[in-house]
């Protein structure tokens, strides 16, 4: 508006041309016009300077005002209104980044962290992730957890998770708000969590009410992907690469939960193998697993005209290990320390990250229906049957394949 206007000339010390101000001054009280007459002045600029065969591009600062910026662009035929993901993954800019593209999925909602943790990297992984015995990621330290910190305030962040926690429930609550989308008991939405710093991603809405179900009952999910059979790369939820092509995945589902409840998973999955691979670790590094130790499993990849087929993000069981090492750090670094010492809100959290395990599930049969929702509803059944039930035989040392986690 015209208020807008003479203080940017005031903060600058510019005169405005005498042929804008005889324009402006007859509808000074009107901003939507004097908004268009920008508009149109800049479009007239614009397109002076992109024919006149010097200037190769353009950079608008919009002052947080994107409306006349992407009309701008709009008129000169520079706005996208569809614009395509060349990976599922938000792709780096570096120069030293350029041939990337290939990526564990652990870090899909924190891709900073990532970039950070393999900033010394000389060479990235191109065409395939490969055997990767000692991928050498950044070692995890405060400073570390500090810079890459929520980027909301301690207060909202204490208003969406909780001023105080009274149970576990109170924290399966906070994530089963930030699924739904529905405003926690002190009236607040959970627009982020410690390992999403965004709302959730398009596709995972497709799977807002199996996750809301799983929540509820202490499956706290940080992470999940829906099996997808050949949909277009134009598709406007999973599309990612050039038009033309057709992508693919397999189910994917990453929770924290209790012991309890992964000894009644463990006895679960074992009439769903070898459809179903797992990975299942605590904080002290105690490792569960009937995947190969060493082989990354493809859940993400397309198929291009004219191209190899692109794997662009795996589930690699040496990176989920270096990743298990942040995603309980984050429950002390992003949450506890937002309470008191030996507060029970705190004690809370910290029995959450004292005690509880890492899970990821791939169900590997991508064209037919995920099971992965089966297994969890037979572990739920089978956690509410007699509990000589449960116990029955479980057996194991749990080092390594299905097994008991009782000492």
């Amino acid at each position: 508006g015209y208020q807008s206007l003479r203080q940017l000339v005031k903060l600058s010390k510019l005169e405005v041309p005498e042929e804008i101000t005889r324009v402006i001054e007859p509808i000074k009280d009107n901003d939507a016009a004097i908004r268009n007459y920008g508009i149109h002045q800049a479009v007239e600029m614009c397109r002076v300077l992109l024919d006149s065969g010097k200037v190769p591009g353009l950079h608008f600062y919009t002052l947080n005002r994107e409306v006349a910026p992407t009309e701008v662009l709009r008129q000169l035929g520079l706005w996208i209104e569809d614009p395509r993901r060349p990976l599922p993954w938000a792709v780096s800019a570096h120069p030293k980044r350029r041939v990337e593209d290939v990526r564990p999925i652990f870090w899909a909602s924190r891709p900073k962290s990532y970039i950070y943790r393999t900033q010394d990297w000389d060479d990235f992984p191109n065409g395939r992730w490969g055997n990767s015995s000692s991928p050498a990621f950044g070692e995890l330290n405060d400073y570390y957890l500090f810079y890459l910190k929520s980027k909301s305030s301690k207060e909202a962040l204490l208003q969406m998770w909780g001023e105080e926690l009274k149970r576990e429930e109170s924290v399966f609550e906070v994530f089963t708000c930030y699924i739904t989308g529905q405003l926690n008991r002190n009236g607040h939405k959970v627009m982020c969590l410690p390992w999403n710093d965004e709302p959730l991603a398009p596709e995972t809405n497709l799977l807002k009410d199996e996750l809301e179900k799983v929540n509820r009952r202490g499956v706290l999910t940080i992470n999940s992907q829906p099996n997808i059979n050949g949909k277009p790369s134009t598709d406007a939820v999973v599309g990612w690469g050039p038009a033309g092509g057709y992508v693919f995945q397999k189910a994917y589902l990453e929770f924290f939960t209790s012991s309890e409840n992964v000894n009644a998973l463990l006895k679960v999955l074992k009439k769903y193998e070898p459809r179903v691979n797992y990975h299942i670790v605590n904080v002290h590094g105690r490792n569960l697993t009937n995947a190969h130790e060493m082989q990354p499993n493809a859940v993400t990849w397309g198929i291009f005209p004219g191209r190899e087929i692109v794997q662009p993000t795996v589930v690699d069981p040496v990176s989920f290990m270096y990743w298990k090492d942040e995603a309980f750090a984050l429950w002390i670094e992003q949450w506890a320390k937002l309470y008191e010492d030996e507060s029970p809100s705190r004690m809370i959290i910290k029995y959450i990250h004292d005690n509880y395990f890492l899970v990821n599930l791939v169900d590997n049969d991508f064209p037919l229906e995920s099971c992965l929702w089966r297994v969890l509803d037979d572990m739920f059944e089978l956690l509410d049957a007699p509990l000589e039930t449960l116990a029955d035989g479980m057996s194991g040392d749990g080092s390594h394949g299905n097994g008991t986690l009782a000492e």
